[in-house]
């Protein structure tokens, strides 16, 4: 009895494996109800309608491929981070302000930096979690780490601190606690090394745009090639 009953076993065992095989083999790109449920939540995106041109989001994606060339190249100084630098630097000054509800400078000074990516990532959770537009969260994901990208010159003057602040002199000849990531490193004990730092964030800065870019054309090609085939009433709710 209990050499049939371990047979038995066995062959629920072999069923089930055999089960999962065949059903990991039928998973296909036009069946996403089918995906792993973090494989959807990352790459099946909504139909694109009338109102949301498939023509004006590929002339998009050609901008943020053209407007990311230089800052591979040139980081911080590429043209496109300098141009922006104005607007993020509104946003910079507004985190300041925010963060002053945590009472500590050195957080204080640390938020402007923090909500200047901050808001891009706001941006790209909005339209990413409920609306399915991962072409348009791949752009506010672009903005966010273009913003490091904003950051890393501020970092790489810490020590230096000839960079000219909002207040029209350089960090050197302000106060000190006026020049973020020279307070920063300073009041934390890692002033010594601002350049390792500096250089980490514009890794980091390149790879988180690298990434928006594929997350933008994968949804692009997943329309393209995917979703236009689909029956609409199998597909969407």
């Amino acid at each position: 009895m209990s050499d049939t009953k371990k047979q038995n076993e066995d062959k629920v065992i072999l069923n089930l494996v055999q089960t999962g095989y065949r059903e990991h083999q039928t998973m296909k790109l036009n069946e996403p109800e089918k995906w792993p449920a973090v494989l959807r939540l990352f790459l099946f995106p909504k139909k694109l309608g009338i109102q949301q041109s498939f023509w004006f989001r590929l002339a998009c994606f050609v901008a943020m491929v053209s407007l990311s060339v230089p800052i591979f190249f040139k980081e911080d100084q590429a043209w496109i981070v300098q141009f922006l630098h104005s607007i993020n630097l509104l946003v910079h000054e507004a985190g300041h302000v925010v963060f002053r509800i945590f009472g500590s400078h050195v957080i204080i000074s640390l938020g402007g930096s923090l909500f200047q990516c901050i808001v891009p990532l706001i941006f790209c959770f909005a339209l990413w979690i409920k609306p399915r537009d991962l072409f348009g969260a791949s752009i506010g994901l672009w903005w966010a780490f273009e913003n490091v990208m904003d950051v890393v010159p501020y970092v790489a003057d810490a020590l230096p601190m000839r960079l000219h602040l909002i207040n029209g002199v350089t960090g050197a000849e302000s106060p000190y606690g006026f020049h973020d990531w020279n307070f920063i490193l300073g009041e934390t004990g890692h002033l010594v090394h601002y350049l390792q730092i500096a250089h980490t964030l514009a890794i980091i800065g390149k790879v988180g745009i690298a990434v928006s870019i594929l997350w933008a054309a994968w949804s692009l090609w997943y329309y393209w090639f995917v979703q236009r085939s689909m029956v609409k009433d199998q597909i969407y709710d």
